[in-house]
């Protein structure tokens, strides 16, 4: 899926929705395409080719569990239900919700959202899955263009991939709530009503660790400043990489191999990514992993200028 495809998918459904796709700009393009619709203050994401309908719909359905409890989070927006499909070279399941804004938050914001997130019961109905994070890296991981990987690279993280499920099954960690699943400051946005989530596509029953561990993950591999971690953690009441340290060994290679996936899935649009993506895939082939911290280059930075760069003519 290009930019310019899923730039027509946008056009195409944001019509039938009653909304205004003219000078639509790209904001993320990794598996999924996300664009802002300036004219309608709206967010368009079209998932990746391939992905189900239910998967699409979650996102909207959790949105809306969030409001009806006090989180924050982007109300859908348009005229009828999610996910609209745009057929042409590809099957795209395309979702509409309000524009939120660019304001990042502070450790503290995103450690109170995701505390307030961990207290909310399990709901009933909202067909939310188990946690496990393990299919989905090795779909990722085979969805790669041919070519990407050479034979004994794919083997090697095949063989990462299966001693890092063991290691997280045998690590026990703790009871499980709804979690969001890739709880990092990019998917939390700091509104007029407080702190919001975004970006629901791994949110699941799962244990809280795993969000609480991805601000240790942040410190460690590119050395934020402590200061943030311990305003993280001082919010949120637990330091998930204390304790024994076992569980946060156990998440470790899931991290970084899913860190790395996010700049190898990008190469496809914008290939100057590429030196990033190689040096992830060096270092989490290291065997033992190196300490921390890791020479690697913020994706956030990364990623806004691979979109700026593969911009496409503003729709009209």
């Amino acid at each position: 899926m290009t930019p310019e495809e899923s730039c027509a998918a946008v056009i195409a459904t944001a019509r039938r929705q009653g909304l205004d796709a003219r000078r639509a700009v790209l904001l993320q393009a990794g598996a999924h395409h996300t664009w802002r619709l300036p004219a309608s203050g709206a967010v368009a994401k079209v998932w990746r080719p391939g992905t189900a309908a239910e998967t699409a719909l979650r996102e909207t359905q959790v949105a809306r569990w969030l409001l009806r409890n006090g989180i924050q989070a982007p109300r859908p927006v348009g005229t009828s239900g999610y996910p609209l499909v745009h057929s042409d070279r590809y099957h795209l399941q395309v979702t509409f919700a309000e524009d939120l804004g660019d304001r990042e938050p502070r450790p503290a914001d995103l450690a109170h959202v995701l505390h307030r997130l961990h207290q909310l019961g399990i709901p009933a109905g909202l067909g939310l899955p188990t946690f496990n994070p393990f299919p989905a890296l090795a779909r990722r991981i085979k969805d790669l263009p041919p070519g990407a990987l050479h034979p004994d690279q794919e083997r090697r993280l095949r063989a990462l991939l299966a001693e890092a499920r063991v290691a997280w099954l045998d690590a026990h960690p703790g009871p499980m709530c709804v979690i969001h699943g890739d709880a990092a400051p990019s998917n939390c946005i700091i509104t007029p009503r407080g702190p919001a989530l975004i970006d629901f596509e791994r949110t699941a029953i799962g244990p809280r660790p795993w969000d609480v561990a991805a601000a240790g993950w942040r410190r460690d591999v590119f050395a934020t400043p402590g200061e943030e971690f311990e305003e993280f953690t001082t919010t949120y009441g637990h330091d998930a990489t204390a304790d024994d340290g076992r569980t946060y060994r156990a998440m470790t290679p899931a991290f970084a191999l899913s860190a790395w996936l996010f700049f190898a899935e990008h190469t496809r649009i914008e290939p100057d990514l590429q030196d990033e993506a190689d040096r992830r895939l060096a270092t989490i082939l290291t065997s033992p992993l190196p300490p921390f911290p890791w020479s690697w280059r913020s994706a956030s930075h990364a990623i806004a200028d691979a979109a700026r760069a593969v911009q496409p003519e503003p729709a009209t």
